[in-house]
Formats: structure tokens, sequence, C-alpha cells
């Protein structure tokens, strides 16, 4: 018989003949991800809940709605955990919470006065609640014949419980102030969250060069912070095993580009198999996030466990290259990666669909799509398992009168 323990994402092989009748006796198949949030009196949003499938998410909505805001609001809770136990004897806390959210609040929506993340003429504060599912890392046993386990050890549920309160006799930022009502204090200190990588609407691989210096000098300066993230992590070594999440559409992405981007003496570089270079931001801006997206993959960034946020993907992509984007983030939520992305292209969506309906996985979670709207002022949320069953699909809408519009004239 053969058998692979796993510990701490280690894999390590045993040969047995004497139990051939054993059975894995720990198997957990939730993986670390978000799960919900909850919005209230903040921003557009007076009341809306989003419940995420652990693979594919899609937030649909027009200009104003909010879409970046539920990206950034659902990124933020994913790294609160990671971010607050990272160094030695940085235990989580209300007091230590209160501040990380504090600033990262404001350096996520770029806001001097968190008052202004607060529905402006409500008396009510802003409340945020979001679940987050981490996991505690713990040997598991399985036969050679059956599956990789889906998650990495015990289920470990996170809650986040947080008020944005206003203080109308202070001045700048503290006009409003962050209260953590509840924090996941109790939470396994081991508990282990991959990490979360926010892709924004902006391409930034051709900001890369000197973008941490620049955040780190200049405390105006004009991108929020999830570029500063984004580059951060970006900075690594490329590992010396390859990416388990390298399926076989990235090799078609590959061919496409025609080469790879690199990281070399701290600048991403586009390297041709001719071992010529080209400087990335020579690349066509399409190309550059497709790039992206496989050095994300090659050098460890997205892992199996991830959340993978982006906004508006398929900015700056022609339909082909729209095509091959969506098989590759449909396969990565099909091999241990959610993904929570908005968009704007009825393009994309189709695709997604098309991708779901010739699924040959029946253990694939569904997914979810988010429609949201704007009734009297504020961003209501439909949610269902397809495209059909949300309202407003925009997108659809428009569509449907771009084609009576090109009937009328063409009579």
């Amino acid at each position: 018989m053969f058998t692979k323990w796993f510990c701490c994402g280690q894999t390590i092989s045993l040969f047995d003949a004497k139990h051939e009748s054993c059975t894995a006796f720990l198997k957990f198949e939730e993986t670390a991800m978000l799960k919900s949030l909850h919005i209230r009196q903040f921003t557009v949003f007076q009341d809306a809940s989003f419940e995420f499938s652990p693979g594919l998410n899609v937030i649909i909505g027009d200009n104003g709605t909010g879409k970046t805001h539920v990206l950034k609001l659902a990124y933020l809770f994913s790294r609160a955990w990671p971010d607050l136990t990272a160094k030695p004897l940085r235990l989580m806390g209300k007091d230590n919470a209160q501040a990380y959210l504090s600033e990262r609040l404001a350096g996520l929506f770029r806001v001097s006065d968190l008052s202004l993340l607060a529905r402006q003429g409500q008396k009510s504060n802003a409340r945020l609640v979001a679940e987050v599912s981490a996991h505690v890392p713990t040997v598991q046993i399985r036969m050679g014949s059956e599956p990789p386990f889906q998650s990495s050890g015990m289920p470990e549920s996170m809650h986040w419980d947080v008020q944005i309160q206003r203080n109308k006799e202070a001045a700048g930022t503290l006009k409003a102030s962050v209260v953590p009502d509840v924090v996941p204090d109790t939470a396994a200190i081991n508990a282990f969250l991959p990490r979360q990588v926010f892709v924004p609407s902006k391409e930034m691989v051709s900001l890369f060069k000197g973008l941490i210096g620049l955040f780190d000098r200049y405390r105006e300066f004009p991108l929020d912070e999830t570029y500063r993230d984004l580059a951060v992590a970006m900075s690594t070594l490329e590992p010396r095993e390859a990416s388990s999440l390298l399926p076989d559409v990235m090799q078609r992405i590959q061919k496409l580009l025609g080469g790879d981007l690199k990281l070399d003496g701290g600048e991403l570089v586009f390297e041709r198999p001719d071992g010529s270079r080209l400087e990335s931001q020579l690349l066509a801006e399409g190309h550059r996030k497709l790039a992206m997206l496989i050095y994300l993959l090659r050098y460890g960034v997205i892992e199996r466990g991830s959340t993978l946020f982006w906004d508006e993907p398929e900015a700056n992509l022609n339909p082909a290259a729209i095509k091959l984007l969506a098989e590759a983030l449909f396969l990565l939520t099909g091999l241990g990666v959610q993904v929570i992305l908005a968009t704007h292209s009825l393009f994309l969506l189709r695709e997604f669909e098309i991708l779901q309906v010739a699924s040959q996985q029946p253990d694939r979670p569904l997914p979810c799509y988010f429609g949201l709207g704007l009734q009297r002022g504020q961003s209501v949320v439909s949610q269902g398992n397809d495209i059909t069953s949300i309202d407003p699909l925009v997108l659809l809408d428009e569509n449907l009168l771009q084609s009576d519009r090109y009937m009328e004239v063409s009579q």
C-alpha cells in the first residue's frame, strides 16, 4: 500500500504492505477562504450580504455600485489575520486589530477621514462583519489510490465584527474611529491562511520598479495600498519546484506572449525563449496582465488555498486573450484557489458560463454571481449560481438595447 502523510504542507511517502485495508482517518474538505461579508451603512451600501463560493465569484454592476469597495473589504478581512500574527510576539487583540484596521481602511480606500467611509446622511455607524476560514496544519493520512486532500489541515473559523463610529467633535482621521467588537483572538495561534492576492484595475507591471520605495517615502502617493501589496508580493525568489497550478492553459498563454516575465535585479523584464529581453513597459498592456498572472503562479505568490481578488481583469484584453484568461481563472478554481473578481465584460461572463457547463468535475464548487444595482441612492445585491438568476444584469440589458438600436438604424 502506498500512502502519503501531509504535515504543515509537507508530503512524506510511505510504503507499508501490512495495512492494505487501512483507510484515511483525517480528511478535511474545507479550504482556507473568505466565506461571507456583511456590509451596513458603508459608502453606497445600506445593508448588503455576500455568501462566497470556495471557487469562482463574479461581482457585476454599473459604475458607482460599489464593486471595488466589496473587493477591498473582502481582501482586508482575508489579510487581517496573517498580517496581525506575522511578527513575533504580535498577538491578536482588539487594540492591535483597531490600529491595523484603521490604517488599512485609510490606505486601501485612500481617505484621510474615515468618517467618509460611513454612509453619508445616516446617523447610525457603519458595520462590517466577515467570516473567514483558515486551517490548522495537521497530519493527514490517505490511501495511495485516493485523491489529494482539499485542505491542508483542520478548519479554523475566524469571525470579524467591526464598526466605524462617527466622532463629530474630533478632527482629521479621528472624525471616525474603528471599533472591532469581535476579533478571532480565540483562534489557534498556528492557524494558517495562504497568501491573499489583490490585482487592481490599473496594470502595475510597468509601475513595479521603485513602487514600494515611493509608497514608503510619500504619504500622499496617488495609488491605494493594493498596488504596494502586490509589488511586495511579487518581490520574491522563484521557487526551486515548479508550481502545481500551471495547467495547460498557462502554456498556451506563454505561447501567445512569446516569453516569460522575470524578476532581475529588482526589475521586471520579459524574456523570450532565445534569451533576448524586452523591458516590461514595452509589452502591450493587455499582455502585461496575462504575463503577470503567469508570474504570480510560477513564483508561488498564488498557491493552493489562496484567494485571488481581481478588479476588472478583462481591461485592455482582446476577446481571444479574455477567453484564455477565463479558462485560466476557471481552472484555478478547480485546483483549490478561490477567485473573486469584478467585471464589466459580458464576454468574460459568457466564457465562465460555457466553461461551467462543459466542466467534467462533478465535485467542482458552483460559482457565485453577484449583481449590484442602485436603488434610491443605495446599492442592492442579488446573488445566484448563474448570470440569469441575478438582477439587475446591466451588461445584458445594455447588450440587448444595443441590438435594438442597431435594428432600428439598419431598417
